[in-house]
């Protein structure tokens, strides 16, 4: 999903738990650089996120 598409409030906090969970499962296996995408993915969201009114 782009991020310029809009989506719901529910939505974008569903997608930062989930992804949330798949970073912390990745820094367990010992897949820092996955975890660190998911994180990028999750710091795009929040921000997101933070702009709605």
């Amino acid at each position: 999903m782009s991020q310029r598409e809009t989506i719901s409030i529910n939505d974008i906090r569903t997608a930062i738990r989930e992804l949330t969970a798949r970073a912390e499962l990745a820094r367990k296996e010992g897949r820092p650089d996955d975890a660190a995408e998911l994180e990028q993915r999750i710091s795009g969201y929040r921000e997101q996120l933070g702009s709605r009114p």
